[in-house]
């Protein structure tokens, strides 16, 4: 039963089998209930008839006898004989047959008799009862012992004859009143019986029961199927008239009981309601009949009417699953009616169309964000929660535009970085080379001043050894040392011009570092290690570069105290050369001192030239690093054009705008260091401790 068709006529059939199920129960319990009612209505009256007539049957005999007794002819008349044929004579010929005459004296001796046995059946005690009573007396119905089946009981009525009183006797078979009870209850299914007080059978319209005194309430008592009729005759024997029912050996029996004046009976008229049936049955076949023919219709209605619903419900439960299956262009068979199939049908294909809708726009628009336009917006209606796609589509849009917008704006301000850098880069790069270029007219310098010390070295040598052996020529070093002193003023000279040299180097050691700096900031703002890498080895090198061009300063400036004590000496030997006439001893000894003094200035002038080669090749490497600098600057910013023409791919909105929500922004106008800070070790040591490749999670 897995089609809602086959559901239906089950259901449809099974509330027709209930309805016609109860109603035919119905109908056979009304049909049933009005028969035992019918029959229970006639019994009523067929019993108080019936005894009517017993009553009167049993009256009629007496008043026939009493009659025939109180008569002048049978009182006249001396011969028993004679009298015994008067007796029967009063009687119709139709129940003579049944009796039996017989005239008795009060002292109950059989005076004569037509059946001597009869006779002798009559009590002594009935006969004196008779002879007492004025009116004619009815004895109790007894069994003939003589003949077993017969039931017999007698009239008697007292007579005056021939001066004395005797009692006639009619001797009554009770056939007759059997015979009677079966005309009164009218056919075969009724029966009548008479009961006495104590439940025991007198009469019976079958004989048997009554020759065998049967007690209905004694039987109940031990009998089971008996118990029923029992009851039911206990409870009549109680009322003068009555009605009921009882079963018997399955048998349902209607009964009406009234009271009858003699035997101190109550004579029953029960019916056999099954005889009755036939009717009912009928009755009950044409309800079968009807209850069928319902149910044929019900399975034709119900097989007609399941069709009708059951198919627009296949139908659209064929093109639910096959829109389950993603498949939204077959048509829908919609049925045009105000019934839920109407509602259900015209619903699914709303649905559908609905559906092709929205897929439709949703690839339309993704076909305009696959073509770049991010521009494009969800339009058309959408129902229920199918608004909420609507809006998040629209809303991812959004977000892209505002999205490629900051990447955008990024790539311009890293293209621009990118330029400054590579300005940057070149602008130290040629000053790295101007740096190499007076370096080295610098190197050629104190090799040309290292070359005129060495010479004044051997002069002094020379002088000295001069002086020892001609004391002579003394006079003639004036104009020599005057040449001295003018030397040792040039060297002071170039002393000093080299410090500036050294603070110039100084400078531009203090730049490059402020380049590795900004270099080491846009590194971190871009997140590009290799380049962090860079800008932290140039920053390294300016720093070496610092410490070159101090030591550098601090040997120049010891050159240039050498170089004042030298011409604080020379201007002594000057002054000595006056009074070397005073003591020759004296010029010999200042000698001496200029001799060792020219030494000590040739070894400073070795260091000189020492550092100046250092300060070269650090000068170097700094050009080296300029360039690479430059070179990734112009890496960087190619990389950026190429970011744009990627974003230029899009089209934003023109309203749209980045939108930072976090991050690190640089502005190249923030960046003001002097050159206090610079040498601040303090702010050296922290510039170092921010930069490094191991705090990028502090920065």
């Amino acid at each position: 039963m897995k089609t809602i068709r086959s559901k239906l006529m089950f259901v449809m059939l099974i509330t027709a089998l209930v309805i016609v199920a109860t109603l035919n129960f119905g109908a056979i319990q009304s049909v049933k209930s009005a028969t035992e009612n019918t029959l229970m209505s006639s019994a009523a009256p067929t019993s108080k008839q019936a005894a009517n007539n017993f009553n009167n049957t049993i009256w009629q005999y007496g008043s026939y006898l009493s009659l025939c007794m109180e008569s002048e002819i049978f009182q006249e008349e001396t011969s028993s004989a004679k009298q015994l044929e008067l007796m029967k004579e009063s009687y119709p010929e139709s129940l003579q047959k049944y009796m039996d005459f017989t005239l008795f004296e009060t002292n109950g001796n059989v005076i004569d008799s037509t059946n001597e046995t009869v006779a002798a059946t009559v009590s002594k005690e009935d006969i004196k009862k008779a002879a007492d009573d004025n009116d004619f007396i009815v004895t109790d119905l007894t069994v003939f012992e003589s003949r077993k089946n017969k039931i017999i009981f007698s009239v008697m009525n007292k007579a005056k004859s021939d001066g004395k009183v005797i009692v006639g006797c009619t001797t009554v078979d009770a056939d007759s009143l059997s015979s009677l009870l079966a005309s009164m209850t009218g056919d075969k299914t009724s029966k009548g019986f008479v009961v006495s007080s104590d439940g025991t059978t007198l009469l019976h319209t079958e004989k048997e029961k009554a020759l065998k005194r049967l007690n209905v309430i004694d039987k109940g008592k031990n009998d089971k199927t008996y118990k029923d009729a029992a009851n039911a005759t206990k409870a009549a024997l109680k009322k003068k008239n009555s009605t009921g029912s009882y079963e018997l050996d399955g048998v349902e029996y209607v009964f009406g009981a009234a009271k009858v004046d003699y035997f101190d009976g109550m004579l029953f008229c029960t019916i056999n309601t099954e005889e009755y049936s036939a009717t009912s049955n009928k009755t009950l076949m044409y309800i079968f009949l009807s209850g069928s023919l319902i149910m044929a219709a019900t399975v034709v209605v119900a097989w007609i009417f399941s069709r009708r619903i059951s198919k627009p419900i296949m139908s659209a439960t064929q093109r639910i699953r096959q829109l389950a299956q993603g498949n939204l262009s077959a048509p829908v068979d919609v049925w045009y009616s105000k019934d839920e199939t109407g509602v259900l049908t015209s619903s699914l294909e709303e649905t559908v169309v609905c559906l092709r809708q929205y897929i439709n726009l949703i690839t339309v628009a993704l076909t305009q964000i696959s073509e770049g336009n991010l521009q494009h917006r969800m339009e058309g209606t959408f129902k229920g929660d199918f608004q909420q796609i609507k809006n998040t589509f629209n809303e991812i849009l959004e977000g892209l535009c505002d999205t490629f917008a900051s990447i955008n704006t990024a790539a311009e301000q890293v293209t621009s970085g990118a330029a400054l850098v590579s300005n940057s880069a070149q602008s130290v790069s040629q000053g790295s080379t101007q740096q190499a270029s007076a370096i080295e007219e610098l190197s050629v310098t104190l090799k040309d001043v290292a070359k005129q010390v060495e010479q004044n070295s051997e002069d002094a040598k020379n002088a000295y050894n001069i002086v020892s052996q001609n004391t002579e020529a003394i006079g003639s070093c004036n104009e020599d040392m005057e040449n001295m002193l003018n030397a040792i003023n040039a060297i002071h000279t170039s002393s000093n011009e080299i410090s500036k040299i050294i603070k110039v180097i100084d400078e531009i050691a203090f730049q490059t570092n402020i380049l590795a700096l900004n270099a080491a900031v846009e590194a971190a703002r871009e997140g590009s290690k290799g380049f962090g890498v860079v800008a932290d080895e140039v920053r390294r090198l300016a720093s070496r570069s610092a410490e070159a061009a101090k030591q550098t300063a601090d040997l120049i400036e010891n050159s240039a105290a050498a170089v004042s004590k030298g011409t604080q000496i020379a201007q002594k030997t000057a002054d000595s050369l006056f009074g070397i006439v005073e003591s020759s001893g004296e010029i010999q000894g200042l000698v001496k001192n200029i001799s060792d003094a020219s030494e000590t200035q040739a070894e400073a002038i070795t260091q000189i030239n020492t550092g100046l080669d250092q300060i070269s090749d650090v000068v170097s490497a700094n050009t080296s690093s300029s360039v690479g600098t430059a070179s990734a600057s112009e890496e960087l910013s190619s990389q950026s054009l190429i970011l744009k023409n990627m974003i230029a791919r899009f089209k934003l909105s023109d309203s749209d705008t980045p939108k930072r929500s976090g991050g690190f922004h640089y502005d190249y106008d923030d960046m003001e260091l002097d050159a206090d800070m610079a040498k601040d070790p303090i702010a050296e040591n922290y510039s170092d401790e921010m930069f490094t490749d191991s705090d990028d999670d502090k920065y």
